[in-house]
């Protein structure tokens, strides 16, 4: 018995070390009025996964006042093309002994300011799309274990993707887990909010700036009912109980965060209009589709699967004609495009890669559910994120597991044509 004891001890240990995940500590502080920022950024890798040598790239536009790490042999940054971002960054590399297996902690301090896209006089916008942290190449998607610390000046107020978890008088902490790139927080002198009235789920509107109007009451019932949707189909096996709507007016674009979040930044965005009704749907079931690789094909799973859940919810509506439309068009713009498995993302431009990712993936996704109907895709689409799958190799599993092995083999020959 004390064996076995032993045995079931040692496969959680081993268990707990397969799951370690990086872990981040962020003190930022912020001048609104100047759109000016200084950042302390940690980033502490676990003994099992630290390599010898370690990049981080920043935004070439920052500042680096210094770098730091324990037992760190050689350290040089250096700007290079970085070919997922297409664009230029600053890469800090660090050098460790190679017999040096421990835990490593790196502390980069830098400061810079806020280009107009991302800042107004209303807010300031640090998120997912702001490029304001360094990150570790090809993981910018991986879940990390945070704490974001962030001090502004008096006037101001402190957002984020869930709560704060300690406010003081111009301090607010913010703690979680989520993809690293995806840190957050919003400055500004006022947040007007609109929240929903049922307790599960909860759904809020936070506003910057300018009061609430009937587009925003409009934009509330609609996530509602998309949530709805979702919590009884794909995410029927990890429902949403909270959902924050952020709206800074920076009039730009939108995008998910896989923190129960979205950001919205147009400034006239009417869910009657069927382009941003199906955005918001798109970009609110990205609470289940956001594990896939981003620098690679695996970013299907995030862009095609949320693309084709926003068919699914006009579906759901009613709305067959918009349904059908959209994938048509989806089906004219993914004749001729490449195969998704082994897609290099670096050798194409945006708009092949968009008719791969987004486009040829939703066609796979809508060929599979009239294969098999609607049972087993929903249980196929509902084991999926219920599972944050990661790779399409776990996707072909579980498809294997629903549907069978013959239609998995056929799937997969459709993901390499």
């Amino acid at each position: 018995m004390k064996r076995f004891l032993l045995l079931l001890l040692l496969v959680g240990l081993c268990v707990v070390q397969s799951e370690a995940r990086n872990q981040v500590r962020v003190l930022l502080r912020v001048q609104p009025e100047t759109k000016k920022f200084w950042c302390r950024y940690t980033l502490t890798l676990p003994a099992e996964t630290a390599p010898a040598e370690v990049l981080l790239n920043l935004n070439k536009q920052y500042k680096i006042i210094s770098v730091e790490s324990p037992r760190v042999k050689q350290q040089r940054i250096e700007r290079y093309l970085y070919p997922v971002f297409q664009d230029t960054l600053q890469g800090i590399n660090l050098s460790y002994a190679i017999q040096d297996r421990r835990a490593k902690e790196i502390t980069v301090t830098y400061e810079g300011t806020l280009p107009a896209k991302y800042a107004t006089n209303e807010v300031l916008e640090l998120s997912g799309h702001t490029n304001w942290m360094p990150l570790l190449p090809y993981k910018e998607y991986e879940v990390v274990d945070y704490t974001l610390d962030v001090e502004a000046p008096k006037a101001y107020s402190v957002i984020s993707t869930s709560p704060p978890t300690r406010k003081r008088a111009e301090q607010y902490r913010f703690q979680g887990a989520t993809c690293a790139i995806e840190l957050t927080a919003l400055v500004a002198k006022r947040f007007y909010r609109l929240a929903s009235t049922s307790a599960v789920p909860s759904v809020a509107i936070y506003k910057a700036g300018s009061p609430l109007l009937k587009l925003d009451s409009l934009l509330l019932g609609e996530s509602e009912r998309i949530i709805a949707f979702y919590n009884q189909s794909i995410g029927r096996q990890d429902a949403i109980k909270r959902f924050s709507i952020f709206l800074p007016g920076t009039d730009r674009d939108a995008f998910a965060m896989l923190d129960n979040a979205t950001v919205i930044t147009y400034a006239d965005f009417d869910v009657q209009q069927l382009e941003y009704r199906t955005i918001l749907a798109h970009e609110i079931s990205h609470k289940w589709w956001g594990y896939g690789a981003y620098s690679d094909y695996n970013d299907w799973l995030n862009e095609a699967f949320a693309t084709y859940s926003s068919f699914l919810y006009l579906r759901c509506v009613g709305d067959t004609a918009s349904y059908r439309q959209l994938l048509n068009a989806k089906i004219k713009s993914a004749t001729g495009a490449p195969a998704i498995i082994g897609f290099d993302k670096t050798k194409y431009n945006y708009a092949t890669y968009r008719r791969v990712i987004y486009d040829k993936g939703s066609v796979v996704l809508a060929t599979l559910h009239q294969r098999v109907g609607d049972e087993k895709f929903f249980a196929v689409l509902a084991k999926t994120a219920a599972q944050k799958t990661a790779t399409t190799d776990a996707f072909l599993d579980i498809v294997a597991q629903e549907t069978g092995e013959e239609t998995c083999r056929w799937l997969k020959a459709e993901l390499m044509r």
